[in-house]
């Protein structure tokens, strides 16, 4: 987006890094691992700026990791300062759950419109986010609520009982794989996941959470680009292979 409508509401991005990262298997969270001169933090939050649409930011942090996150951001340095708002820290809690739910509530403290905003949350170890994901969603989110980008599903998708043995046969052509960032009205989630923190349920993501207290959730087409690093060989090889991916190196 070249140039933002005067209309455009305020808008605002999350990125969580306050996950423990326990399947990669190193002593690195994978958020903080170099890619392409940079680190797979900074890639995924200079997307975010290169968009010229957010006026606050804030990153989630696991406990005892400010220093670190703050050092894995220094590649990203340039596009911070052109933030209109100073960048927002906040530790993260148990779960994901949680530490979405404290930065909701930070930029809430911190004055963000709760009345028209949007807010987009997007995981840390997706450092292969494009800026056009990025604007599809916003503008989706803006248009009906709640938007989020889905790929395909490639495999066959099956419903399992609790003994291991396939329940249902779940149609290919009805099924999709989710991705983030997830953006929505900035009330909106924050309402949601203040009725979800208490309930006794646990929820994969935002649109679970914001389905169940709000309303549906838009989506748009996702990135096959846009994986998440889980292993630590998911790194290696995208690492390797990264050209053509999308890449912007900052």
């Amino acid at each position: 987006m070249s140039r933002i409508p005067e209309d455009f509401p305020p808008a605002a991005f999350i990125i969580t890094a306050a996950g423990s990262g326990t399947r990669m298997g190193g002593r690195v969270k994978k958020e903080f691992l170099p890619l392409n001169g940079s680190t797979v933090l900074a890639n995924s939050v200079s997307t975010f700026l290169s968009t010229g649409l957010f006026s606050y930011g804030l990153i989630t942090y696991a406990e005892g990791t400010l220093e670190k996150t703050r050092e894995a951001l220094e590649p990203a340095s340039d596009l911070l300062n052109k933030l209109k708002h100073k960048l927002i820290y906040c530790e993260g809690g148990g779960e994901r759950q949680a530490s979405v739910f404290n930065g909701l509530k930070a930029l809430l403290d911190e004055g963000f419109d709760s009345d028209k905003g949007i807010i987009l949350i997007h995981d840390g170890a997706r450092p292969w986010i494009s800026a056009d994901t990025v604007v599809k969603v916003t503008e989706g989110a803006i248009k009906y609520g709640a938007c989020a980008p889905v790929i395909p599903s490639i495999d066959a998708m099956k419903q399992i009982n609790h003994d291991g043995f396939i329940e249902h046969h779940l149609r290919r052509q009805e099924t999709v794989g989710i991705q983030t960032p997830q953006g929505f009205n900035f009330g909106q989630i924050v309402s949601a996941h203040s009725k979800a923190e208490n309930d006794g349920f646990s929820y994969i993501d935002d649109t679970e959470i914001y389905d169940r207290y709000q309303s549906r959730v838009f989506t748009v087409d996702g990135d096959l680009s846009n994986r998440k690093i889980t292993y630590m060989s998911d790194i290696e090889v995208t690492d390797e292979n990264r050209t053509g991916l999308g890449f912007t190196q900052t």
